[in-house]
């Protein structure tokens, strides 16, 4: 059968076995329901969902930390089509369905990434398995777009090898348009990575094209970056958010460096995963999906046979090696992660270096193919696959006698699986044959080793019993179009459900919120509102007590609690959750005085503000402040996903205080005129009006939205016009 016939039955092979090895997840009514997925995806899913089929654009979203532009998060990708595939229904079986399309999507991008390198099928087969399915990728499913983001790679990289070795410029487009849907995918760090490893590639493919033509050089070197042109849609506004972010004033080498792996012990990750205890017996220095770095022992293996050579597996060694090395942060040697977050652009803002091991998974398994592709040619290079198997089987022996640190249980149980895995691998490798029965076989054996290794990576259970927190909330919260705003303490599956249910929630888990809103909520614990300093630590859970002052600001009526620590109130219990007022401000008020104050100076204004007779100004109006007076709430208010209006009354000339987050995009309208929007009491808005009644109007459109889609319309045409320059240039 001809290269083109076999293809097809390859991405179709792919596709099947990527199923095989998640059939827990793929069966009907099944998901992923990891604490991650639980706790955010699921809720951000079903609020997404919720706003769509209300006929509303999700540009903003109310239910988590008191709102901020949903566009600015890329965690919901919302410009990845699997976002939207899969239909408003159950959204932890959507999110899945989307997770399994993901990893089919990568699987048959290697095969087709092999195939550019001349491999065969098998060997194409072999390397999507082994990506698709490897540690890194299983381990980060409960982070769904992690998949979103790498899945683009594998096309990425073949449409650079494709493009040097069949000279045509659709190639290069594919490389764009993939870098580009790895930044769609909604992972940042793991687009960012993917850019670097595409990117560099082009620089070592440069000589070779420049020797053929210059301008096949510029398009190869530039099809990364002009990818990244092509997310700008959702990249410009990403970046306004962070800017107004925790992490916008920068962030600290020791925030850049948590999570890397502690200590050379973290070297079993790489051969005896499994050394720290199973699921949910884990007891690693790290969390199991952070921790995770295991390549497979027959891909190891066979790595060391690649051509290092040929077809630049050099490079693929290098970004290999490099991944290893940056998963050790701080403890690096040569203090390469040090020297990377100092060079490389915007790095320094992504934590957990160990998710640079994606690198070292996407280059072991091409290096494999190669290799299983040099020892189907040359069987008698088996020695060198056995010698390689017996370097393995020593570093399971040096861990196995120095224990210190793990599991003794789970490191024997391991060792001794380990020593069956290249035991077979052994005996594969020995009767080696170039024929595709004995090179098929390597397939299995990866997924018999895969399949063992990482069995309980993550927890599968029914569709149906997900997403459901808070429900029993219901009846204590008003219906809309009325303000239904609410705060949580409760654990993580409860945190974000506000949003799921259609709520506007105060509270929040996720590292994504306006920054002045973050320090208001640890000002609720120490009085004083904090400098912006850069980043110590993550965000994921801001300090609130309701017991402040400060939270009437908040203007949530409602405290809902399933933690330790409960305020001592008399409060219902729907659920197991205790239901207390809060002291709040109404969410629309007039207030008859105002006093300026910069930042830095406005912790104890912000105690006054908070009675509601004045509000603290960012920057001073055209206007004298009246005495202290109100607050005066408005006579109605309305809320949708990206509209407040509200009816106020106002005995004399004031201010219409919006206890809403200030953020650019919002404009204000006052009786249908547009009219100025300031910041007003740290983190809201405020609207100046006369004495009288009128009707104010909030409406938000992302800022950057409309650069983006024009940046990514030029950059298209930026990359036709030279495409065609090039076929109109002749023969090359």
């Amino acid at each position: 059968m001809s290269p083109d016939r076999r293809a097809p039955l390859a991405y179709a092979a792919c596709a099947l076995i990527v199923l095989l090895g998640q059939a827990r997840a793929a069966r009907p009514g099944m998901a992923f329901v990891g604490r991650d997925l639980q706790s955010f995806f699921v809720p951000l899913r079903q609020g997404l969902w919720r706003t769509v089929s209300a006929g509303e654009m999700p540009f903003w979203q109310r239910g988590m930390f008191l709102g901020y532009p949903l566009l600015g998060d890329p965690q919901p990708a919302l410009f990845d089509p699997f976002t939207w595939l899969f239909g408003p229904g159950d959204a932890a079986r959507s999110l899945t369905l989307g997770t399994l399309a993901h990893l089919v999507v990568a699987a048959v991008g290697m095969a087709f990434w092999m195939r550019q390198r001349r491999l065969g099928a098998i060997e194409g087969v072999f390397a999507g398995v082994a990506f698709a399915l490897g540690a890194k990728q299983t381990a980060h499913l409960i982070h769904w777009n992690f998949a979103a983001s790498t899945c683009a790679w594998p096309w990425m990289m073949a449409g650079l090898d494709a493009f040097e070795r069949t000279r045509r410029g659709r190639f290069v487009a594919l490389t764009a348009v993939a870098t580009c849907a790895s930044w769609l995918g909604g992972s940042p760090p793991m687009a960012y990575l993917g850019s670097l490893l595409a990117g560099g590639y082009a620089l070592s493919l440069a000589p070779a094209l420049g020797r053929r033509s210059r301008l096949d050089a510029v398009l190869a070197v530039a099809a990364a970056p002009m990818g990244l042109l092509l997310a700008a849609p959702l990249v410009l506004p990403v970046l306004e958010l962070a800017a107004l972010g925790p992490r916008g004033a920068g962030a600290t080498y020791g925030f850049a460096a948590s999570w890397g792996w502690p200590d050379r012990s973290a070297w079993a990750a790489l051969i005896l995963p499994r050394a720290w205890g199973g699921m949910p017996a884990y007891r690693g220095p790290l969390n199991s999906w952070e921790m995770a770095g295991y390549l497979g022992l027959l891909p190891m293996a066979l790595a060391a046979l690649a051509p290092m050579r040929a077809r630049r597996c050099w490079f693929l060694l290098a970004m290999a090696i490099l991944g290893i090395w940056i998963a050790f942060g701080d403890s690096a040697w040569l203090r390469l992660h040090r020297i990377a977050t100092e060079l490389l652009p915007g790095y320094r803002s992504f934590r957990v270096p160990t998710r640079a091991l994606m690198l070292s998974s996407i280059a072991t398994s091409a290096l494999a193919a190669e290799g299983l592709a040099r020892l189907r040619g040359e069987p008698r290079l088996r020695l060198t696959v056995l010698a390689a198997l017996g370097v393995l089987t020593l570093a399971v022996l040096a861990l196995v006698s120095h224990p210190q640190g793990y599991d003794a249980v789970s490191l024997r149980v391991d060792a001794e699986a380990a020593a069956v895995l290249i035991g077979a691998a052994a005996i594969w490798a020995l009767a080696a044959r170039p024929t595709p029965v004995w090179a098929a076989l390597a397939i299995p054996l990866l997924l018999g080793d895969l399949a063992f290794q990482l069995r309980d990576a993550n927890e599968v259970g029914p569709a149906a019993e997900e997403g459901h927190a808070l429900e029993a909330l219901a009846p204590y919260v008003p219906p809309g179009p009325a303000p239904r705003r609410i705060a949580v303490l409760s654990r993580h599956a409860d945190t974000n459900a506000t949003y799921a249910r259609g709520w506007e929630g105060v509270t929040g888990w996720n590292p994504t919120l306006i920054q002045r809103v973050s320090s208001l909520f640890e000002a609720t614990f120490t009085g004083r509102v904090a400098p912006l300093r850069p980043a110590t630590d993550d965000t994921l859970f801001p300090r609130f007590d309701p017991r402040s002052d400060l939270c009437a600001l908040f203007a949530a009526p409602l405290l809902a609690v399933r933690a330790r620590g409960a305020p001592p109130a008399d409060g219902r219990t729907p659920g197991g959750v205790d239901v207390f007022p809060l002291p709040a401000l109404p969410r629309v008020y007039w207030t008859g005085a105002f006093l300026v104050a910069d930042d830095a100076q406005v912790s104890a204004p912000l105690h006054q503000a908070a009675r509601g007779d004045i509000a603290v100004l960012a920057q001073p109006l055209d206007r004298p402040s009246g005495e202290p007076a109100g607050p005066v709430a408005a006579l109605d208010t309305e809320v949708s996903t990206n509209r407040l209006a509200a009816t106020v009354r106002a005995p004399r000339d004031g201010l219409v205080v919006v206890l809403d987050p200030f953020f650019p995009g919002w404009r204000a309208r006052v009786d249908g005129t547009p009219a100025p929007l300031v910041r007003a009491n740290y983190a809201f808005e405020a609207v100046p009006v006369r004495a009288g009644t009128h009707r104010v109007e909030l409406r938000y459109f992302p800022t950057r939205l409309v650069p983006g889609l024009l940046v990514a319309v030029l950059c298209a045409l930026a990359l036709a016009t030279l495409l065609r320059l090039r076929r109109n240039a002749g023969p090359r």
